[in-house]
């Protein structure tokens, strides 16, 4: 997966931001899958409306590796 999990471009007349859905990249984990852009693109008017949009995704938005490395070892120290 590539490190970009969130892209914001400034335009004349306003902004786009990009985000990748998660679904689309799971599909495109999976063997013969019919790959797929992963990146969904949403234009806004001000710089107000990408920050609403940005906040509202930000819990959605995938795990670093140093949290995915962190989790898998704390999973596999724990004593359950």
């Amino acid at each position: 997966m590539s490190d970009d999990v969130l892209r914001i471009e400034k335009l004349e007349n306003g902004f786009t931001v990009e985000v990748r859905d998660p679904k689309v990249d799971a599909a495109n984990q999976k063997p013969k899958a019919n790959w797929q852009s992963p990146w969904k693109e949403y234009a806004f008017s001000t710089a107000k409306e990408v920050i609403a949009f940005v906040t509202s995704h930000l819990d959605s938005l995938p795990k670093s590796a140093g949290d995915e490395f962190n989790d898998a070892a704390a999973e596999a120290f724990s004593k359950d």
